[in-house]
């Protein structure tokens, strides 16, 4: 299946961004309370290039999310000067495509939130995201063990 595709421009430096990606209590601010990016995955790819010019990638196979790639791209301007385009790339391999594209959504909508000092409080959100949370469980529930 193809993978889910998605894109968003964050007012922000791309050093800042990255580390949102990789700091475990950053992490747990936005994607999820337990799971992260960087630890429990197989790294496929993991550069974040002292050349501002050259995109940031994080890129491995989770048992929680699939196999994920995010690429940050600095761009000139934004109220510091510079700010950063990311490029989500998620596999699909366990269908209930538009559920999954709208879960990521929500998951990146967060961590634009946590950027600007807001965390999700995750003992509200099942309630708040009645739909996502679902789609999150039917998420976990599908995963075939890796």
């Amino acid at each position: 299946m193809d993978a889910i595709r998605i894109a968003r421009e964050l007012d922000l430096p791309r050093g800042i961004v990255w580390e949102a990606l990789v700091d475990a209590d950053l992490v747990s601010g936005w994607l999820h309370p337990v799971h992260r990016l960087v630890t429990g995955t197989s790294p496929v790819e993991f550069r974040e290039p002292d050349d501002p010019a050259a995109p940031a990638v994080l890129e491995v196979i989770s048992p929680s999310f699939g196999d994920v790639r995010i690429a940050l791209i600095r761009l000139d301007g934004g109220t510091r000067g510079e700010s950063t385009r990311l490029e989500l790339s998620v596999s699909d391999e366990w269908g209930r495509r538009s559920e999954r594209e709208a879960l990521w959504a929500l998951r990146l909508e967060q961590l634009h939130a946590l950027l600007r000092g807001h965390p999700v409080d995750w003992g509200s959100w099942p309630r708040r995201h009645r739909a996502a949370d679902a789609e999150a469980r039917a998420e976990a529930a599908l995963r075939p063990a890796r």
